[in-house]
C-alpha cells in the first residue's frame, strides 16, 4: 500500500499519525510518517538505527547529542513493538516538527497512554533544543550559524 493512503486511512480513523513498522520482520518500530520515533523508559532513549530505511537527520543527531548532555543513555538499536508498549514516554523528531510528544499508541486495538506534559524528558529535550535555537542558552556545539 502506498505511504500517502496509509496515512489517509489513519487520519480517517481518527489517527493523527502512522508508526512505521520494519519491512523484513513487522515488529520493529522504524519511523513515524516522516519523523524519527524514540522510546523512553527510565533514563535510556531509544531509537533506530540508521541504517539503510532511517535517514540520519540533523534534528536526531541533536535530540542524542542533547539527551547525552542531560544524563541519559542513548541506544540507537531496533526497538520492538513490546518495548514500544512498555515505554514510559514515546516523542518523535525531525525537521519540521522538531520535537513532538506522543500522547498514545495504538496497535492492534490496544491504546497505550504515555507521560506527557512539562515534567518529561520529551519537554527537557525541547527546552534544550529551542533554547538553542532561539538564543536564550547558550550554543556551546556550534550549531547556531549568525549570518550577516
Amino acid at each position: 500500500m502506498q505511504f500517502f493512503q496509509v496515512v489517509k486511512e489513519a487520519k480517517a480513523k481518527g489517527f493523527s499519525d502512522v508508526l512505521f513498522l520494519d519491512a523484513e520482520e513487522h515488529k520493529y518500530v522504524e519511523e513515524v510518517s516522516s519523523c524519527n520515533a524514540f522510546i523512553v523508559k527510565g533514563h535510556v532513549i531509544s531509537t533506530a538505527p540508521t541504517l539503510g530505511t532511517i535517514l540520519p537527520g540533523a534534528t536526531r543527531k541533536s535530540i542524542i547529542q542533547l539527551a547525552n548532555d542531560l544524563g541519559y543513555q542513548v541506544k540507537e538499536q531496533k526497538v520492538s513493538v513490546d518495548e514500544l508498549l512498555e515505554a514510559d514516554e514515546v516523542f518523535c523528531s525531525g525537521t519540521a516538527v522538531g520535537i513532538s510528544e506522543v500522547g498514545s499508541v495504538t496497535y492492534k486495538d490496544k491504546r497505550v497512554k504515555f507521560k506527557t506534559g512539562a515534567d518529561t524528558v520529551t519537554h527537557k529535550l525541547y527546552d534544550s533544543l529551542t533554547g538553542i535555537q532561539t538564543g536564550v542558552l547558550e550554543d556551546n556545539k556550534g550549531w547556531v550559524v549568525k549570518v550577516d
